[in-house]
């Protein structure tokens, strides 16, 4: 049964909410901001395997627009050690092999401009390039033009959500016949944040993009990070970033006989449709 607490209580949690998405946005820092990232991971002993990351955000706000640059990539190296004896059961000497090979490796820039027309209308336009070749990606081109809306912008919270269409240039590591390499879609994007405490914040960034010419492709891209600031210059972000694609790029693989015995040939067959990567970063904000 409905109560006079409960009641109480749903009008606190109503004025709040009013409260937090009627502020008006916080008075804008105008000019140039940089912030650049490090992350770093190093395992050494019986296996060795090296990963860096790298990045940079480069923007000017105006009133009314901002532009922005950003770049990145990391990449990892692993180190296999394989041991040989050579000798006698009771006298023998140890041989040791190192084998070094990058496993893993994403580069991507992105540049955008965006031009309020109000304070909850925008347009923008924005160019972005992506190498991953474990994903099967040698290179994509997308260009975006489009709109959006800030549901919200203040000094506790913000959400916005972009809409536009796209036109891609892909180059694949290994070729597939039955696909177009340039293509038109379209885009839906929401940018969210949320200030938790007074030195932590919580990021989420979600991308779909949709392949006209190929409706079965469709690609996702799920951002999410815990922004610590541990003093005026740094921030502590750890973050898990999901890349899920529904029609992922080809691979090309050995052919083997039923019994083993290499036939000489190679197939083709998809990548796996998920890509997980989790860092631990170190941001300086200038």
């Amino acid at each position: 049964m409905f109560s006079t607490k409960t009641g109480i209580l749903l009008i606190m949690l109503l004025v709040s909410s009013i409260n937090i998405f009627s502020q008006g946005a916080e008075e804008k820092k105008l000019g140039w901001f940089f912030e650049g990232k490090l992350a770093g991971l190093w395992a050494g002993g019986n296996s060795e395997s090296f990963t860096i990351g790298l990045g940079a955000t480069l923007k000017h706000i105006w009133t009314n627009s901002e532009l922005r640059f950003d770049a990145g990539g990391l990449q990892t190296e692993s180190s296999t050690i394989t041991r040989t004896a050579v000798g006698t059961t009771e006298d023998f000497q140890i041989n040791e092999d190192k084998k070094t090979e990058k496993t893993a490796e994403l580069i991507f820039l992105r540049g955008r401009y965006d031009y309020n027309f109000t304070e909850h209308f925008y347009a923008f336009g924005g160019l972005d390039w992506l190498r991953n070749r474990f994903a099967g990606i040698n290179s994509r081109t997308l260009i975006a033009a489009g709109v959006g809306n800030k549901w919200v912008d203040n000094a506790d919270i913000r959400f916005k959500t972009d809409y536009s269409f796209t036109y891609s240039f892909q180059n694949d590591v290994v070729e597939n016949p039955f696909a177009k390499t340039n293509f038109p879609g379209v885009r839906f994007a929401y940018d969210f944040w949320y200030k938790l405490t007074a030195s932590t914040d919580f990021e989420s960034i979600f991308i779909a993009d949709w392949n006209l010419d190929n409706t079965d492709d469709i690609r996702f891209d799920f951002y999410n990070a815990l922004p610590i600031k541990i003093s005026e210059v740094f921030t502590l972000k750890p973050s898990l970033q999901l890349l899920w694609r529904n029609d992922p790029s080809l691979t090309e693989i050995d052919l083997f006989a039923t019994d083993g015995t290499p036939t000489g040939s190679k197939v083709l067959t998809p990548l796996k449709n998920m890509d997980s990567l989790f860092s631990l970063t170190l941001v300086v904000n200038l």
